[in-house]
């Protein structure tokens, strides 16, 4: 019901009661108060709705200043293109010993690399695409995986990163997705945005 209809039925109980009997007041103000009440929570709703859809428009329009940029994404899965890319991680602790493995989409481990960084921080580096048997790898997609570990062997937190640069913005859906060299990736993955980073 809205504002319109509710005063239109509260003017009819008014014109119809009886003049003998006349309804409570105090009802009547009851019942404006609360319409009142839901009025305002209906237009602090729609208020919302409008910044939520001002957000999406500002996202975006930030995507598409992406476009030819250099971006950082935090996730496992890439897209190979058979070009020499960046892999990166990202340790909060000190770590004994870095791995990062390039698995298959059926999981199997195709190529190991043991980076020299091991204190906190995000580092990158250079893959070519080979596997650990030295054979180049066909484009596709891949996935990685960091591990790392302290000196008594114990599992530490540790962030796959992947390096792309922008070549198209997918506006589509509820969140921008950005095509990159390195695969496609949510607006929400990225980390980083420079034109070297």
């Amino acid at each position: 019901m809205g504002k319109d209809d509710f005063l239109k039925l509260l003017v009819a109980q008014l014109q119809n009661q009886d003049p003998m009997n006349p309804s409570d007041p105090t009802e009547f103000t009851a019942q404006l108060a609360q319409f009142s009440q839901l009025e305002q929570l209906t237009n602090i709703t729609d208020g919302l709705k409008g910044l939520t859809d001002m957000s999406g428009a500002m996202q975006q329009m930030s995507a598409l200043s992406l476009m030819g940029q250099e971006v950082v994404a935090q996730t496992e899965q890439f897209h190979y293109n058979g070009e020499p890319m960046q892999l990166g991680y990202r340790l909060d602790t000190p770590a004994d010993d870095v791995k990062m493995y390039i698995l298959s989409p059926t999981g199997a481990t195709l190529s190991t690399i043991t980076p020299a960084e091991t204190a906190p921080g995000q580092y990158f580096v250079d893959w070519n695409g080979a596997s650990d048997a030295g054979m180049p790898l066909g484009p596709g997609d891949y996935a990685l995986v960091v591990r790392a570990v302290d000196q008594d062997e114990k599992l530490l937190s540790a962030e796959s990163l992947v390096k792309g640069r922008v070549s198209a913005v997918d506006m589509s859906g509820s969140d921008s997705q950005l095509e990159t060299s390195a695969g496609v990736f949510p607006m929400g993955t990225i980390e980083k945005v420079g034109t070297a980073l």
